[in-house]
């Protein structure tokens, strides 16, 4: 995911990629992204209602039976 594409609302999934093993596949909101033009995180909330800041290269979008966000 490029930082750009971060809007609160949006559903991701955290990439296979990721250094935490447990965090691998999981699938959370988007409900916040803070920094500036060359460093951003983004802040998702998952179902266990826990919030995490990942860096955008760590998610990918997924895609919402209703259509965009």
């Amino acid at each position: 995911m490029k930082p750009k594409e971060a809007q609160v609302g949006t559903l991701v999934k955290v990439r296979e990629h990721h250094r935490i093993e447990e965090r691998r596949g999981l699938v959370g909101e988007v409900v916040g992204c803070y920094g500036g033009i060359e460093y951003v995180v983004v802040d998702v909330r998952f179902p266990d209602g826990k919030d995490r800041l990942f860096w955008p290269g760590d998610l990918e979008e997924v895609s919402s039976p209703g259509g965009t966000c």
